[in-house]
């Protein structure tokens, strides 16, 4: 039965994706390995919505951040296998921390005008 409900609306999935993906990059998220873990399976299970995810955050920033921003998300997934073995879990864990402190620090460095968190929320469309 679930397996029909998300074969019928895979957007359900990709919904969850885009909230763990916002909340991992814009709020303060204290059980980072509690948040790798399934978002790696939603990652490697949607990939087309991770890479809109990925090409509407990097779209929003100002040109001269861009580059920097896409580089973000190429370490993000450095090393990563299309498997979910303890090692790639671990591996992602870890660089899922790393790509959470330099996208604060990047998103710190030059404010936008007029702009709130709430108004960077990514989603999958």
């Amino acid at each position: 039965m679930f397996l029909k409900v998300m074969e019928l609306h895979p957007e359900i999935l990709q919904g969850l994706l885009s909230t763990m993906m916002n909340i991992v990059m814009f709020e303060d998220c204290k059980h980072h390995w509690s948040m790798s873990r399934p978002l790696l399976v939603l990652i490697l299970l949607y990939e087309d919505c991770f890479r809109r995810i990925r090409e509407t955050l990097i779209q929003s920033q100002p040109v001269a951040k861009q580059q920097n921003m896409a580089r973000l998300f190429e370490l993000l997934m450095d090393g990563i296998e299309r498997n979910l073995l303890i090692q790639n879990r671990d591996k992602f864990t870890q660089n899922l921390l790393q790509f959470r402190r330099d996208m604060n620090a990047s998103l710190k460095i030059t404010p936008q005008p007029n702009s709130t968190a709430n108004e960077m929320v990514v989603y999958c469309e």
